[in-house]
């Protein structure tokens, strides 16, 4: 019996902190980001059904993004615009669903204020829209390939990063080359979690002694319609393998010089 008060205790604290923690959903609303000033996002009297007048509303957490009409309940948005990608509940997360709380005291102005007002909490979904654009670390990416790297060799460009989400966000690469690289590299992009990995593909031999060096172009598309790209310019060195020997300009030398020649007296060069 001890065991299973036990149980029902840990149970019981269980669903305490489950609903302690949860997000308050009274009432939910979606907004796409970036709205200008005074967008309608929703009306708190319409939607609780209660009478057009007679009620003070009253934000009480959701500023600086929201205000309330103290007479209507209507919620709009303020001249600080909802930028989902700036919002620190937003940060890191681990789905692509960004939501802003808010909280509105309601009071009955015909029972009086002493009556005390009702707390209303909602949730405003942001919503991501395509205003970011890709864009690579540098304007100018390095990759180091040593020379006669066997063909079909991998190696990892950096990638692009996306302020946007889910489909606004990273969507593919794409390469593009000189007459002279056409035949030695090529583009492969694998899929890691939700990440697109670029990579470069050796296709030909590298000398180093031939050509050094290679100027390549990358360029990134996120998924938004329409669509935001940018490019960066993909410099390949070609590094120096020991991959050959040392040699004579002649296989026989020969020379000759005056007998009694003074020490130090150049022979053959």
């Amino acid at each position: 019996m001890a065991f299973l008060r036990w149980e029902v205790f840990l149970l019981l604290a269980v669903i305490l902190m489950v609903s302690c923690s949860a997000v308050p959903t009274d009432i939910l609303y979606r907004v796409p980001e970036e709205q200008p000033p005074n967008t309608l996002i929703g009306s708190l009297a319409a939607d609780e059904g209660l009478p057009d007048t007679g009620h003070l509303y009253k934000l009480e957490v959701g500023a600086p993004y929201l205000r309330v009409d103290g007479k209507t309940g209507d919620i709009y948005t303020t001249e600080i615009p909802i930028d989902r990608e700036t919002l620190s509940d937003c940060q890191n997360l681990f789905d692509d669903k960004c939501f802003l709380e808010f909280e509105v005291s309601i009071t009955d102005m015909v029972k009086g204020i002493g009556s005390g007002p009702r707390l209303i909490e909602g949730l405003i979904e942001v919503l991501d829209i395509n205003d970011n654009t890709p864009q690579f670390a540098s304007p100018i990416l390095s990759l180091a390939i040593p020379e006669n790297t066997h063909i079909g060799a991998l190696f990892s460009i950096p990638m692009a990063t996306d302020k946007d989400s889910g489909s606004n966000g990273v969507a593919e690469y794409s390469l593009s080359t000189g007459p002279d690289a056409v035949q030695l590299f090529n583009l492969q992009v694998t899929l890691d979690t939700d990440e697109k990995l670029p990579q470069l593909i050796i296709m030909g031999n590298l000398d180093r002694e031939k050509k050094d060096s290679y100027d390549l172009n990358i360029r990134v598309v996120d998924g938004g319609k329409p669509p935001r790209a940018s490019s960066a310019l993909l410099r390949v060195t070609v590094t120096d393998q020991n991959d050959n020997a040392p040699k004579f300009e002649r296989n026989h030398y020969e020379a000759e010089l005056p007998e009694n020649s003074p020490l130090g007296h150049s022979v053959l060069q």
